[in-house]
């Protein structure tokens, strides 16, 4: 089947996007990283502490977690030169009983020398618990000012926990909608490959059907529209963090 130039443009684009993408999205998921803030710092193992690096809001954000003894470990978060604050937390402390009956290790969470939080903790479910054994709520929920990122800021018991603990990595790219956008790819293909079968198999009422130039021309833009399409997903399933 003979293919028009324009045709051979849009395939030759479709098979770059699909390779590109496709190699970025191997590299992004081989360098895993996390979370913070919207922004994926990458990790170091440095002797005796853990560093973890990156930007953030446009903000260059260095955490920094070392286990001076076995209960206690020390969380330096350095963002710009906006926060300087050192967190530590000691676990286990003396347990404390919870309201449900149970009993959890207790924790001491201080940041630059104030107590942030004293209470219970049980690191499997993420539940915190006040020193009388109630359970206590914990959220890190806070606005955004246009042109001040980091306006509200404030580093919680939650977060100096959470790197203390080790916390879960990610990796930007969404391979699910990766996956999608290789099958917009392999649509869009098959739309401009084999367009004339697939409008005869549409009017095969019809004798010997054949489109018009009209019909054509409405086709082709057509096959523009998906294309920019696919290359939205592609973009999107690259710049996700997942």
């Amino acid at each position: 089947m003979e293919l028009t130039r324009f045709q051979k443009i849009l395939l030759a684009v479709l098979a770059g996007m699909l390779v590109f993408s496709g190699v970025l999205m191997a590299v992004f998921r081989a360098r895993p990283g996390v979370l913070f803030e919207e922004g994926l710092l990458s990790i170091t193992e440095e002797e005796g502490r853990t560093v973890y690096s990156g930007r953030a809001r446009g903000t260059p954000v260095t955490i920094t977690v070392a286990w001076p003894t076995n209960f206690e470990t020390d969380v330096a978060f350095t963002i710009g030169d906006q926060v300087r604050d050192l967190c530590e937390v000691v676990y286990p402390t003396e347990r404390i009983r919870t309201e449900f009956g149970d009993s959890v290790g207790g924790i001491l969470v201080t940041k630059n020398g104030e107590t942030l939080f004293q209470g219970g903790y049980d690191p499997e479910s993420g539940f915190w618990y006040g020193a009388d054994g109630t359970f206590h709520p914990s959220f890190d929920v806070r606005g955004y000012a246009s042109g001040a990122p980091w306006w509200g800021y404030e580093t919680t018991e939650r977060m100096a926990v959470r790197f203390a603990f080790g916390p879960e990595t990610a990796a930007r790219g969404d391979p699910a909608m990766f996956a999608l956008a290789v099958f917009l790819t392999a649509l869009t293909a098959a739309q401009i490959v084999f367009h004339r079968q697939l409008f005869r198999w549409r009017h095969w009422a019809a004798r010997d059907p054949e489109p018009s130039e009209g019909y054509l021309t409405l086709e082709r833009a057509g096959w523009v529209v998906l294309l920019c399409v696919t290359a939205g997903f592609y973009i999107a399933a690259l710049v996700n963090i997942y």
